[in-house]
């Protein structure tokens, strides 16, 4: 008898101790509600992220939808981290009686019950601002994922552009005077060159072009961030060639553009010739 006794003794010490259902059952609930909540705060903070984009590119009209994103993040997040700590709280020991954690997990429940009324309220303010913020984020990303590659082109004067990824290869020589990059592509080639007439006006270089057929050229947003003088267009033979001038205090910035006319699938080099011309200001 003392040995079956025993046995059991021996038996119930050994049995892995089994939580408290009530501590269970709360740890499971307050698990959803975490859960919600990150997911919340996780949606927020991709938002503010998005607006405070927006505003470091200079939207200074979002900077009060900010703010309120901010302020209402503080507090979701304050919510989040209450519930985190209750659950540690409730698996710190997994022997431990509810009635031995009942004072702690009534304080948590008190700050879990204010913060859970103040981030409903906040998202309810917050939900007009997201509505509001949510096109003009989206905007943004999809005018970043469809900007063009661009590739840092050192030309042997030492100056720098930043010139397209296309699927032909950059050639660069030149001087102090005149760069040139040669765009090859297939079995056509293109020429771009930019030099300092100095001392010299745009309207003597205008002059100079002994093109008699050359039209003037609409500018685009890239030519007219430049301040041309004048910016034409020629055809000479199989080539078709544009000219374009900047005035600068040391003189005339002449930069031409000469490619093959009819090239199949040729790409679009208006911007290799705006970043030359921009680089020798």
């Amino acid at each position: 008898m003392r040995a079956t006794v025993l046995l059991l003794a021996l038996c119930a010490a050994s049995a892995p101790a089994t939580a408290d259902p009530k501590t269970s059952e709360l740890a499971r609930g307050y698990e959803k509600e975490l859960a919600a909540c990150k997911t919340r705060a996780d949606g927020v903070t991709k938002v503010t992220t998005g607006t405070q984009s927006l505003v470091d590119d200079g939207q200074q009209q979002y900077e009060a939808d900010l703010a309120a994103l901010r302020a209402g993040l503080v507090t979701i997040q304050a919510y989040c981290a209450e519930l985190t700590t209750t659950l540690e709280i409730l698996n710190a020991d997994p022997r431990a009686t509810y009635r031995s954690l009942e004072r702690k997990l009534d304080d948590q429940d008190n700050k879990i019950r204010k913060l859970r009324q103040s981030s409903k309220l906040v998202l309810d303010d917050l939900a007009p601002v997201i509505s509001r913020m949510i096109p003009p984020i989206n905007a943004r990303i999809g005018a970043a994922a469809s900007a063009p590659k661009k590739v840092h082109v050192t030309l042997p004067a030492g100056r720098t552009v930043e010139l397209p990824v296309l699927a032909g290869t950059y050639r660069t020589s030149g001087s102090d005077t005149a760069d040139i990059i040669e765009y090859v592509e297939a079995r056509s080639s293109a020429t771009v060159t930019t030099k300092l007439a100095a001392s010299a006006t745009c309207d003597q270089q205008r002059r100079e072009l002994r093109a008699s057929e050359a039209r003037d050229l609409a500018l685009t947003e890239a030519t007219k961030a430049l301040q041309l003088a004048w910016y034409v267009a020629y055809t000479k033979s199989t080539r078709r060639v544009r000219v374009a001038c900047r005035p600068t205090k040391a003189g005339a910035i002449v930069g031409t553009l000469d490619e093959p006319v009819g090239a199949s699938a040729w790409p679009e080099l208006e911007p290799v010739l705006s970043a030359m011309i921009a680089a020798r200001q």
